[in-house]
């Protein structure tokens, strides 16, 4: 069963993402964290196969989550959700790992689109 983890400090956005899953049927378990000791305590427990993380999380940044992640589990999908999005941030995310960077500060529909467009294409 695939695990998927959901690494952000923003309990609104959280419970965002948490609802995009289930309107995709996500065929498997949830992990969620708020801190980076948490993600890492998380993908150090379990294999993750699938992940949405946070810029500005508690105690680091979102690309240190990303490294450990692809050190981990170099097939996990990951992707950097964040309304902090900017080119630094992106550069930084994807050289860590992450395969795609979403913006959450643009329009909620076509962040909503594009949220489910990559877990559709994540699941094929």
């Amino acid at each position: 069963m695939p695990n998927f983890l959901i690494a952000d400090d923003t309990p609104r956005k959280m419970d965002y993402l948490l609802s995009l899953l289930k309107k995709t049927s996500w065929k498997g378990k949830i992990l969620t964290a708020d801190t980076c000791e948490g993600a890492i305590e998380l993908i150090n427990k379990h294999k993750i196969d699938a992940a949405f993380v946070d810029y500005y999380i508690p105690s680091t940044y979102g690309p240190s989550i990303i490294r450990h992640l692809k050190k981990s589990n170099p097939a996990a999908r990951i992707a950097l959700v964040s309304s902090a999005s900017n080119a630094l941030n992106t550069a930084e995310a994807r050289i860590a790992g992450a395969e795609a960077t979403i913006s959450m500060s643009e329009d909620i529909f076509a962040t909503e689109k594009t949220l489910l467009e990559l877990l559709n294409k994540w699941k094929s």
